[in-house]
């Protein structure tokens, strides 16, 4: 016999049956996507074949300080020896990068002179970071 409630009883069952189908879909689920996963297609992509490496090519980083000192990757250099530095490695790969950051309170002619000895390298790749200004 089936039990009869008032609509001002309080209800002293809790009907399980919905969690639970809904557990049970839940784990279905997740059966049916790990499984998926694991069985994958077998591809055979293409390797590139005439790619340079990073360690190919080594941007070399060139700073002049506010004194008017310049450094090459940190050590200091003077201009003289930068030219025949440059022309070393320039010798090495023609393609070689070069970065010169230059303190906002150094010399114009001292980056100038930085950039002529570049170009008497014959080096092409050259960039002038700049930061974006505070304010």
């Amino acid at each position: 016999m089936a039990k009869v409630q008032d609509d001002d009883a309080i209800y002293d069952e809790v009907n399980v049956v919905p969690m639970l189908d809904l557990a049970y879909v839940l784990i279905i689920v997740f059966i049916l996507m790990a499984t998926a996963q694991v069985a994958g297609i077998e591809l055979d992509l293409p390797k590139a074949s005439n790619r340079q490496t990073l360690e190919a090519s080594q941007t070399q980083a060139i700073s002049v300080a506010a004194s008017g000192e310049v450094y090459l990757n940190g050590a200091p250099i003077t201009v003289a020896d930068l030219t025949e530095e440059m022309r070393a490695r320039f010798a090495e790969d023609p393609e070689t990068p070069v970065v010169i950051r230059g303190d906002t309170a150094a010399a114009y002619g001292k980056v100038m002179e930085v950039l002529d000895v570049l170009k008497g390298v014959g080096i092409t790749k050259i960039g002038l970071p700049a930061e974006k200004p505070a304010g």
